[in-house]
């Protein structure tokens, strides 16, 4: 355990800092950008043929944070890798549906879902290749049966019901914030707080905003009820959430959560959702900093290099997006986390 935290001190202190992250959010090209990237620990990256340059940028930064994962792995006590393995290996495979039902609904080929996905081996779910290639969604929730997934397949009446596939959505977000907490119990107490605080967190955030979606639902859904849906919730309370369905003051209803919802949650006055998303994360790194101060020689110190690590990895991405769009520094500056900390 000793050394898993000495190496996590020396990798945190390799991660790239804001100001390189600055430099290269404002790079003017994916080829500029690209050669920003070679002269950092990444090296030279190559893009993918015939694939979106963002979309390929984005399998080349995730392979890299999961190869990081896989290093940590290896050397901490093998109760943390276990927790490491289920925490991070099905929140990308939880990705990987999430993008193989939205592909599928959208009427996307095979290709052109399995092109979206992230390069990693099924962790306990089906072949990707079967389920993106199954014939219609009801297909692949028949897939799903049987899996660590089956919980998704039991909401296909309300899929139909609401011909949306928020219901599986969030059902995938539930399945993989309660298999998480579960994981973290195994841990001695003092270790928990920290993991536990960020996934109750995240699950929150994505209850509010699927319930701020069906506020705006036509009438003729005026059946859904919070209880049958919110099935875990946390700091943000199924009563909450059934006034924000019936129409509560938005505003009302944000500002009377406290901190941190009320920050995190303030851009959706506006409708922006990716910044209340950026906030998120913030939050999730102010989070991890404060877990360190507490204690940053133990559980800690690891799980921070990892988080540090996905988020310098989703900078990254989102990056790589903006200059694939044509946009420049300035215009989505606000969306990144590394840059904007010290």
């Amino acid at each position: 355990m000793t050394y898993a935290v000495v190496r996590s001190h020396a990798l945190i202190a390799d991660l790239l800092d804001s100001n390189q992250m600055r430099t290269l959010a404002s790079t003017d090209s994916v080829e500029e950008f690209m050669s920003q990237i070679a002269q950092t620990p990444y090296g030279q990256v190559t893009l993918e043929p015939d694939v979106n340059p963002s979309v390929s940028l984005e399998r080349v930064f995730y392979r890299k944070f999961i190869e990081r994962i896989v290093k940590v792995v290896d050397i901490v006590p093998s109760n943390i890798g276990e927790l490491l393995q289920t925490y991070y290996y099905m929140r990308f495979e939880t990705l990987n549906l999430d993008r193989i039902l939205r592909g599928k609904f959208s009427e996307a080929t095979p290709v052109e879902i399995q092109a979206n996905l992230v390069p990693m081996m099924p962790y306990r779910a089906p072949s990707y290749q079967a389920l993106s290639e199954a014939a219609d969604i009801d297909t692949l929730l028949e897939l799903l049966k049987g899996t660590a997934y089956n919980t998704i397949a039991e909401k296909l009446p309300i899929y139909k019901q609401y011909d949306a596939i928020w219901p599986l959505q969030l059902e995938l977000q539930h399945l993989y914030s309660l298999t998480i907490l579960r994981s973290v119990r195994k841990l001695p107490r003092s270790q928990r707080r920290m993991v536990s605080k960020i996934v109750e967190l995240e699950a929150d955030i994505e209850n509010f905003l699927v319930a701020v979606k069906q506020s705006r639902a036509p009438k003729e859904e005026e059946g859904f009820k919070p209880e049958e849906m919110f099935d875990a919730t946390y700091g943000i309370s199924k009563d909450v959430l059934h006034l924000v369905v019936d129409g509560a003051d938005l505003r009302d209803s944000v500002e009377s959560l406290g901190e941190p919802y009320s920050t995190i949650l303030a851009p959706i006055y506006e409708g922006d959702v990716a910044l209340i998303r950026t906030n998120l994360r913030r939050q999730v790194h102010k989070t991890v900093n404060e877990a360190r101060a507490g204690n940053d020689f133990g559980f800690n110190t690891i799980m921070a290099y990892l988080v540090f690590s996905e988020l310098e990895k989703d900078d990254l991405v989102g990056i790589a997006w903006a200059k694939e769009q044509g946009l420049q520094g300035e215009e989505f500056l606000k969306y990144l986390v590394v840059p904007n900390v010290s």
